[in-house]
């Protein structure tokens, strides 16, 4: 699958690792600076490169006050049959977001971060999934949380925030 990380800070290069070795990955941050800690993907830093790529996912991991300026920024460059989604720990404003994107949405809430957890080993770590959110995004994901051995909840956008 080729998947477009939203955001080059921890989180977006935590699923980079986790993800490039058995994904086509791209992240794309507007800082090109961030780009130097992530490896084995493409590093993106204008959204005509996103265009090139045509990802199948993408993962927005930008800083929780950007995430929805940073679809906003990505989505006149995505294919139609793209699967937005988002990591973010407040899902205030994002159930009407994508509601009027048009595209096909997965939201999930990793409990743990690269500051706290031991990303070797995630097994008392716990993750929300948003459960209004596409069949086959939540398949991807769950089947990434599992194999990360977290703890998976499953609540609707109200029951989270």
């Amino acid at each position: 699958m080729r998947i477009l990380i939203l955001g080059a800070g921890k989180m977006g290069s935590f699923f980079t690792d986790v993800l490039s070795f058995q994904h086509e990955t791209a992240v794309y941050d507007i800082d090109s600076l961030q780009l130097r800690f992530v490896y084995n993907t493409y590093r993106f830093t204008n959204t005509d490169e996103i265009k090139e790529f045509q990802p199948e996912l993408v993962i927005n991991a930008v800083t929780v006050k950007y995430t929805i300026e940073a679809f906003r920024q990505v989505l006149p460059v995505l294919p139609k049959g793209c699967i937005i989604s988002d990591i973010a720990s407040v899902k205030s404003g994002l159930k009407e977001f994508y509601e009027s994107s048009g595209f096909r949405f997965v939201s999930t809430h990793p409990m743990f971060g690269p500051t706290f957890a031991s990303l070797s080993n995630l097994s008392s770590e716990s993750v929300v999934i948003i459960s209004e959110g596409d069949h086959l995004g939540k398949v991807f994901f769950k089947e990434l949380y599992n194999n990360l051995k977290v703890n998976i909840f499953e609540y609707t956008f109200e029951g989270h925030d």
